[in-house]
């Protein structure tokens, strides 16, 4: 009998990647585009694990349901687990999750966000798509040389201070 595994919120990015990994395990996957709540906690009926992201909800109530359901384990697709009530599933239900993103991958986002504002580079992707070529409006200004102040110096924060010394930039942190 296979393993059955219903997962809340799935995204059809979600389900292609997940699909592909199932094709070495047959798993009984079972996708629902709705978050889990207690209105839908039925769903969760003779599975084995359950699988959530950030909008979904798992509190005392829901936990209760799933346990009486017999699922024997929550997995969380993030790294946040402030909607799970961890004290109502200690003992009763095993929570895991992602226990970090790729710090890198943050930076170079934040970095990426940083450099798009900066040049304007969602805007003149418009005006070109409209044949608008002007620059009016679309001038930045050289990085280099500028000082930015940084909240916080964990993980990302010291890769992000890294990429940005390369840029010649002062850091304040």
């Amino acid at each position: 009998m296979a393993y059955k595994i219903a997962f809340f919120g799935a995204k059809p990015y979600d389900i292609a990647s997940f699909d592909k990994v199932n094709e070495k395990y047959n798993y009984d996957i079972r996708y629902y585009k709705g978050h889990l709540n207690p209105n839908n906690v039925v769903l969760t009926q003779d599975t084995d694990a359950v699988c959530i992201f950030v909008n979904d909800t798992a509190d005392a109530a829901v936990i209760d349901a799933m346990v009486n359901n017999g699922v024997k384990l929550l997995a969380l697709r993030c790294a946040g687990f402030n909607n799970v009530d961890l004290k109502a599933a200690k003992g009763k239900l095993p929570v895991v999750r992602v226990p970090a993103y790729s710090p890198y991958a943050v930076a170079e986002y934040s970095l990426a966000l940083m450099l798009s504002l900066n040049r304007k580079i969602h805007r003149a992707y418009w005006r070109t798509r409209d044949g608008n070529f002007s620059l009016n409006g679309l001038i930045g200004f050289d990085m280099h040389g500028k000082t930015i102040g940084i909240i916080g110096t964990g993980k990302i924060a010291k890769i992000l201070i890294r990429l940005l010394k390369g840029f010649g930039m002062r850091i304040l942190a």
